[in-house]
């Protein structure tokens, strides 16, 4: 447990002094390799190893096809038609915006890109509208949290690509508590707009013609058909993406213009290329971990001290929750995965299921202090500083955790689709 303390001091050491994250994981793991005698030719060996993983390519071609969906038309589109069925309601420029967040993720699989991407359109809405500027900020830094969950899901590709298990049944299993937590969500838009008098005497907003939702609608439904039902594996399904949202954007909306597209691919390549930076240096920490048995004496730990699964989970919960206030989502998963697949394998958790529950929990960090990437997204929008943004996010907060706590007790959730409806693994 030595090494594990170690390693959390010297990360913790230097995210407090704002080393970036991937240099601070790729010093502590050299460190690390020192201090127990080991070749440093390893961490350059583990580094490139780790970025020689096909099912990763999906993450960059994701990303790219939403980088095409904005600049095609198909977001302003969702947001449209989405419009249309909330209109009149309290807070509904708010509920457009968590429910245009679920359906964008279906797509993009990213929380940051899908805040960016529907916020750039409804957060001046809002504010023009009346909403407050700060809660504006926090309605969609909520809807990003729903982008890493229901699937394609960026974190679970991570996850899958790290520890073998099926990206599809992670994907399917998703689906629910991504819907659950969009329903959550809504409800709060819709109690605090109520209250505020958002949206309840203003006139509508149109967001332009919604003609050709249809082609934005199936998409989701091609992508996660493709993948449940084995025609394409999830890499190949995400190239189909890129070439759907383009063809779609260039012959039917016709709104695609070619001069972005160099544009679309340094964005999608800065972004993937930041999270396979973080990859390698994160499986450099896990291996110099996982060589010092350090996966193993956390399940003796756990073991011995935990007396059954349910307390596994709500321990594990609990973790992942402090874990994820704390650091990003990329690192963290490729961190913790290989220390907490031990004690999932001994107390005989269902994979699957704590795979989606592990990723959703940590995605949930996002909107969580002090290191919330989707809080500080929501202050560079607004303006407002830290603290007003995150109390307009509080209730959000809760209704996530108490809809990810809700599944640490309830599995079914998670597994009732994988398991039952689509067959993916018995």
């Amino acid at each position: 447990m030595q090494t594990l303390l170690l390693y959390f001091g010297l990360f913790g050491a230097f995210f407090v002094i704002g080393i970036p994250i991937v240099l601070a994981l790729a010093i502590a793991a050299i460190v690390m390799l020192i201090m127990n005698n080991m070749d440093l030719l390893i961490f350059a060996q583990k580094f490139v190893l780790s970025m020689d993983n096909f099912g990763l390519v999906a993450m960059f071609f994701f990303i790219f096809a939403g980088e095409i969906m904005n600049g095609g038309g198909m977001t302003r589109r969702i947001i449209s038609g989405v419009s249309k069925l909330v209109k009149g309601i309290p807070g509904g420029l708010a509920i457009i915006a968590i429910i245009s967040c679920a359906l964008f993720a279906a797509i993009n699989g990213s929380a940051i890109a899908t805040a960016i991407a529907i916020g750039s359109i409804l957060y001046p809405a809002m504010v023009k509208q009346g909403y407050g500027k700060a809660f504006s900020a926090a309605v969609i830094a909520a809807g990003g949290v729903i982008g890493p969950i229901i699937p394609p899901s960026i974190p679970m590709i991570v996850y899958g690509s790290t520890t073998g298990d099926s990206i599809g049944a992670l994907f399917s299993g998703g689906i629910v508590l991504g819907v659950l937590i969009a329903l959550a969500e809504c409800f709060v838009a819709f109690m605090v707009a109520k209250k505020r008098r958002y949206g309840m005497d203003t006139d509508a907003i149109d967001f332009g013609n919604a003609k050709g939702l249809f082609w934005a609608l199936i998409f989701p439904l091609l992508i996660f058909g493709s993948i449940v039902g084995g025609f394409m594996t999830a890499t190949e399904t995400s190239a189909f993406a890129v070439v759907y949202a383009w063809f779609v954007g260039t012959f039917i909306y016709k709104e695609f213009n070619i001069k972005d597209l160099p544009g679309m691919i340094r964005r999608a390549m800065a972004s993937s290329g930041m999270v396979m930076g973080i990859v390698g240096a994160a499986t450099a920490v896990a291996w110099v971990l996982t060589y010092e048995r350090v996966p193993q004496q956390v399940t003796e730990a756990m073991v011995s001290g935990i007396g059954s699964t349910s307390v596994f989970m709500i321990v594990s919960f609990l973790i992942l929750l402090v874990i994820g206030m704390i650091m990003d989502l990329t690192p963290a998963i490729l961190i913790l995965t290989p220390i907490f697949m031990g004690p999932v394998l001994a107390f005989s958790v269902d994979p699957i299921y704590f795979g989606v529950f592990f990723c959703s929990v940590l995605t949930a960090g996002l909107v969580t202090p002090p290191v919330g990437t989707l809080i500080y997204t929501g202050c560079s929008t607004s303006g407002k500083n830290f603290t007003e943004v995150v109390k307009e996010l509080a209730p959000f907060m809760v209704a996530i955790y108490l809809a990810l706590f809700v599944t640490a007790i309830f599995p079914e959730i998670i597994t009732f689709l994988p398991k039952n409806v689509f067959g993916l693994y018995k």
